[in-house]
């Protein structure tokens, strides 16, 4: 086993002794699932937009993209710092967060160890999901906007948690602005973190996707497709006034109804549409995944 793997080990270990009670719990497990959605809009469907005084705020919501997209450049830089395998690196990363979640409760150590990473966007679609979605893209009726794969636990006793799926095309962004006294503020609260200091973006395709589990399973569906209205030169205010930010015209999509794990579900409107698929997620036996990371037979 390389040494960097060892201490790794050991580290969970360590950390698993310290977690609270509750995180070790060997009451059921929670329900895992493997969550993709495809976004597309109809070719020759009408947006019914009405206009909007500002986007709406989904930046508290997770953001499985964002965060592999911060996990790839932390590799970079780690490689950049310290010359190491790719592998060992996301290994060390991955580490870091399994360990806080432990901490946190929010994950048990039976999920840490046979589950994949949750709310992190997956490279690409199961093969059911990938052929709808060339399906869509050679059918000339339809375009697709975005698409989003993701693991994450689900059962009644949690609060449910939405996911932000947008496009790749800005419109909007939050900055922020520091008061006479040198505060930080971003929409009239403090800036407290680093990470807090980049703009915060809106899209043209925004919105989250929620699944709840009560007797039955929920998705709840809002996205927006937003487009910056003309602004003319009579409506700039006058100079050295910062030019104001286009209002938007908004055409939503905002749906919520029971769904069943394993079929292909379908949110719709005029412009906007929405294949969601949910699957449990099987874990592998504990002792092939060992033996698959190279731990000796018969670790705990």
């Amino acid at each position: 086993m390389k040494p960097t793997l060892s201490i790794l080990l050991i580290a969970l270990a360590c950390a698993a002794a310290a977690v609270p009670a509750h995180a070790q719990d060997e009451g059921p497990e929670r329900a895992f699932y493997r969550v993709e959605a495809i976004v597309f809009t109809h070719a020759g469907g009408q947006a019914d937009a009405w206009p909007a005084p500002g986007p709406a705020d989904h930046a508290g919501a997770l953001d499985p993209a964002w965060k592999a997209f911060a996990r790839e450049q932390e590799l970079k830089r780690l490689e950049r710092e310290e010359p190491s395998s790719e592998t060992e690196l996301e290994a060390a990363l991955s580490m870091v967060e399994t360990i806080a979640s432990l901490e946190s409760g929010e994950e048990s150590l039976t999920e840490a160890l046979l589950y994949p990473e949750p709310w992190l966007s997956l490279e690409s679609l199961s093969d059911p999901m990938a052929q709808a979605r060339t399906r869509l893209e050679q059918s000339g009726a339809f375009r697709v906007r975005a698409w989003l794969g993701w693991h994450q636990p689900l059962d009644e006793s949690t609060a449910a948690k939405a996911v932000r799926i947008h496009d790749d095309v800005p419109v909007a962004a939050d900055w922020v602005t520091v008061t006479p006294s040198g505060r930080m503020l971003r929409r009239g609260e403090p800036v407290r973190a680093a990470e807090d200091l980049a703009p915060a973006f809106h899209y043209r395709l925004d919105g989250i996707i929620r699944l709840r589990q009560r007797q039955f399973m929920h998705a709840d569906v809002t996205l927006d497709w937003r487009v910056p209205q003309q602004i003319g030169p009579s409506s700039w205010p006058p100079w050295p006034t910062r030019p104001r930010e286009p209002e938007l015209d908004v055409h939503r999509l905002d749906q919520s109804r029971t769904i069943r794990p394993g079929r292909f579900e379908y949110f719709d409107s005029e412009w906007l549409g929405v294949i969601l698929r949910v699957t449990p997620y099987q874990p592998a036996p504990t002792q092939e995944r060992l033996d698959e990371a190279g731990a000796p037979a018969g670790t705990p």
